[in-house]
């Protein structure tokens, strides 16, 4: 994969707008305390009201609810409720110094089928976010989202809850779920062995007495799609994401960098219908059955970089893992377009696949995937087969089964140990001398612009490309064919990666090319300017290459656009969900100062004449408008690999003036001239010609 970071990199973006960076004069801080009083303004720490429900009928586009640490027994309501486009209204709990945080108390602890213990019900609402709180004690469906779309959680505790999260409604669209921990039932649940109707307990759970478990964190039912389920811990549930989709709908949904434990049953399960499903680098250990794809219509599954393990010196661990795949249908209920399931790392008592008698396996292309089998008397298990399905370049330390030898599969694969740096601390690194180094097939995947990227001589066979995971394909929004939605998709970042003074980012869906260039993409690096020497919009503008004049550093960047940039439709660009972490204390520093420039008549501009040139040209510097910032200004010329070739200290003087650069000591090709004017930074292209 090179050089550069993927995904996780701390990325700052600011933006032009007043609205997203909540400084209008109208938001405000709303306080909330278990001790305050609904007859108090609530403007304070010192005057909370004492029900969220006070605070959120006050609120409006751009508020901040913060709730004080204590226990709060009351079902939330937003209701026709909403923030604007990146403006949303917030709700947090409130850190204390002795880090204690809210807790909404659903009331009942004990779970059961026919209970309406909720904690909070969100419905015809936009644009809201949800951050920093504890919930306990929420049985059955405690979370309902219901039409409603631009709905955020973050950094949320959930303990109970059948269906976590429960999203309806064909209206219902843009959800995002990130960094939260959900324990359903504890080591209760994971060891039971009997449930309470005398069944055993994976039986109770999914049919019987003990249903209420049966749920997820995210359960998805017949919305709009747009789902982003990311970084977030689940351990002791019955399952971990599932969702039964209606046909069409409940698609373009991204989950990845997930981890996921001690699961009676699946850890990721489309029911009924997908399209556009992404499912990459997430940890899962200790699964019934990973990865369920059973009678399932649809299709265009994206399953890579996954790493799949279970702890085979536990026993009930043993018994409870049986099986890494759970994919198989029965017409009509079979996948019309394909699943590509590769470079996923296996390691565990599991057999390969679960397959039921009579059913059938269908457009299931294989390739690239380790496994080391440690039960010898579970092995690959794939009882079905069709002409759809394609499995090799793969490697099994345990024997191929007769439906891949008797149909041709497998020409390149490898019966060898993939020799993972250490099963049994669930590393699945590859060791230096592994056979699937090297061995790999180049994936390509044209719907998206991607061709798979590799060092040596092709790439290697599981979840790892040396130290790193596999870089799969960036997510791009896709509607169903059978789907009508209501909603046009905003371009928004899905994807970062950094290489040397590179940037490229990656959207949704594609951007208009007109509303981008170097001069409305402002970067920094730990409060230090950096210049935008070059920007362009390639993969059908899906991509932005961003070239800049110094080695970049993941955690320290922060940028910003302004103007915004719009998609092929009209539409903003958003920040919602994008792979780039927003600081919004950064925003508001960096909007007030350069305020002035969402002014065309009052940006500085620089350009050069003539240009191309021969001996010299001409800079011109515009400054209609003096900034706020009074202190000296830089120009600086850059080589196209980013090297200053020449600097010079120019006044910071309103009005127009011209700099003559000469060519003497400068060899023919480009370059760029940038202008450092207190936070502003501008770029202009010259061509030397001799």
């Amino acid at each position: 994969m090179g050089t550069g970071s993927f995904n996780n990199i701390l990325l700052t973006l600011l933006i032009g707008g007043i609205s997203f960076l909540n400084l209008s004069a109208q938001s405000k801080n709303i306080f909330v305390s278990p001790n305050g009083n609904d007859l108090n303004t609530g403007a304070s720490i010192d005057q909370p009201l004492r029900t969220i429900n006070a605070a959120v009928n006050i609120s409006a586009a751009g508020d901040t609810i913060y709730l004080l640490p204590g226990t709060y027994k009351e079902v939330i309501k937003f209701n026709n409720r909403s923030g604007d486009t990146e403006n949303p209204i917030c709700l947090y709990g409130f850190y204390n110094t002795s880090g204690k945080q809210p807790i909404i108390d659903g009331g009942d602890s004990v779970p059961s089928n026919s209970a309406t213990n909720y904690w909070m019900l969100i419905q015809n609402s936009e644009w809201i976010e949800v951050g920093n709180i504890i919930f306990k004690n929420g049985w059955t469906n405690p979370i309902q989202i219901i039409n409603s779309s631009y709905i955020s959680f973050a950094h949320c505790t959930f303990y109970g809850g059948k269906r976590v999260l429960d999203a309806s409604g064909t209206n219902t669209h843009h959800l995002l779920v990130e960094n939260c921990f959900w324990d359903q039932g504890g080591n209760y649940l994971w060891t039971l062995v009997t449930g309470t109707d005398g069944l055993d307990a994976w039986t109770s759970m999914h049919d019987g007495a003990m249903q209420y478990y049966n749920g997820s964190l995210v359960d998805l039912s017949g919305t709009g799609g747009s789902v982003v389920i990311r970084n977030n811990t689940i351990i002791n549930a019955f399952n971990g994401i599932r969702w039964t989709a209606l046909n069409g709908y409940d698609s373009n949904i991204e989950i990845y960098d997930n981890t996921v434990s001690n699961v009676r049953d699946n850890d990721f399960e489309p029911e009924s219908y997908t399209y556009n499903l992404h499912i990459y680098h997430n940890k899962s250990f200790n699964i019934h059955k990973t990865m369920s794809v059973d009678h399932v219509q649809g299709g265009y599954i994206y399953y890579y970089g996954n790493l799949i393990t279970s702890e085979v010196s536990d026993s009930w661990a043993s018994s409870v893992a049986s099986a890494f795949w759970k994919v198989y249908g029965a017409a009509p209920d079979n996948l019309s377009y394909p699943m590509y399931a590769f470079n996923n790392s296996f390691c565990g008592c599991g057999k390969a696949f679960a397959n039921d008698a009579g059913t059938e396996l269908v457009q299931l292309k294989h390739f690239n995937n380790a496994y080391n089998f440690t039960k010898s008397s579970r092995t690959w298990l794939l009882a079905s087969w069709d002409s759809t399905d394609v499995f090799d370049y793969d490697i099994s330390n345990l024997t191929w089964p007769a439906n891949i030898t008797n149909n041709s599969q497998e020409v390149h694969g490898k019966l060898a140990d993939p020799l993972y740096v250490d099963s049994k601390k669930f590393d699945l690194r590859l060791q230096s001398g592994s056979p699937a180094i090297d061995a790999g097939k180049v994936m390509n995947l044209p719907e998206f612009g991607w061709t798979q990227t590799y060092n040596g001589s092709a790439p290697d066979i599981g979840a790892y490309e040396g130290e790193n995971l596999i870089d799969g394909p960036a997510f791009r929004f896709i509607t169903a064919p059978e789907l009508k939605i209501s909603y046009k998709e905003k371009p928004r970042i899905v994807r970062v990666k950094t290489i040397e003074n590179k940037l490229d980012l990656y959207f949704s869906s594609p951007v208009d090319p007109s509303t981008i260039s170097s001069f409305n993409i402002y970067v920094s690096q730990k409060d230090s300017s950096i210049a935008v020497l070059n920007a362009a919009l390639i993969n059908d503008n899906y991509e932005l290459e961003i070239g800049t004049n110094r080695q970049l550093v993941d955690s320290l960047l922060v940028m910003y656009f302004n103007p915004i940039p719009k998609g092929m439709d009209g539409e903003n660009v958003t920040y919602w969900a994008s792979a780039i972490k927003i600081d919004k204390k950064k925003i508001a520093t960096n909007v007030r100062a350069l305020k002035q420039e969402s002014n065309s008549e009052t940006r500085p501009s620089l350009s050069a004449y003539p240009n191309p040139f021969n001996n010299q040209t001409r800079i011109v510097v515009d400054i209609p408008l003096l900034t706020e910032i009074k202190q000296q200004a830089s120009l600086q010329i850059f080589d196209v690999l980013g090297r200053k070739i020449k600097e010079i200290n120019i006044p910071v003087v309103q009005g127009k003036k011209e700099y003559l650069l000469s060519s003497d000591s400068i060899s023919s090709g480009i370059y760029f001239i940038v202008l450092y004017l207190g936070q502003a930074v501008l770029s202009q292209k010259i061509v030397v010609l001799k």
